[in-house]
């Protein structure tokens, strides 16, 4: 009996491991209620899990990121925040793709200071270790941009194992 016991707290907090990191990035769009108009930020905060799910289209989050600077400000802050959303794994469903999409779409993130930061991936996708490094060192200096896309940075820094996706 407690060895089933142990088996499930296990898995419990592999899963956990894997979901809800939507509420991290939701957390710090919420913390920056004194920028903007009153409840700008909270209303942001709030779709924040939407655009990472994976239903979501690849340049949801990277047109919400743009939101999130042009509703509250270029204040440090915010461009923290938004960049974390920027660099925010998508989920995706593993029962119907094998990898993960990225935005396709040179446009967005349309504010300079978010672009050239790359996305973290699934750590089961294979390349994972190089794209979560990039994204992890892009959040400190981003790559150049150059015009390109997050598909197009990704690639260019050594990560190929997804599908480009156009803005919708």
């Amino acid at each position: 009996m407690q060895t089933k016991t142990l088996i499930l707290a296990a898995l419990a907090a592999v899963a956990h491991a894997r979901f809800g990191q939507e509420g991290l990035v939701q957390a710090a769009v919420q913390a920056l209620s004194d920028f903007g108009t009153p409840g700008a930020a909270g209303t942001l905060a709030g779709q924040t899990p939407g655009v990472l799910l994976a239903g979501a289209n690849a340049c949801a989050k990277l047109s919400l990121a743009d939101d999130i600077v042009t509703q509250l400000g270029d204040d440090a802050a915010v461009l923290a925040a938004a960049a974390q959303l920027v660099a925010a794994e998508k989920n995706f469903n593993p029962s119907a793709q094998s990898i993960p999409t990225l935005c396709s779409d040179a446009s967005l993130p349309a504010t300079e200071a978010l672009r050239g930061i790359v996305p973290l991936v699934d750590p089961a996708v294979v390349g994972a270790d190089v794209q979560n490094a990039n994204s992890a060192a892009s959040l400190k200096a981003a790559f150049a941009a150059n015009g390109d896309s997050v598909a197009d940075v990704s690639t260019a820094q050594g990560f190929s194992n997804f599908t480009a996706q156009a803005n919708a």
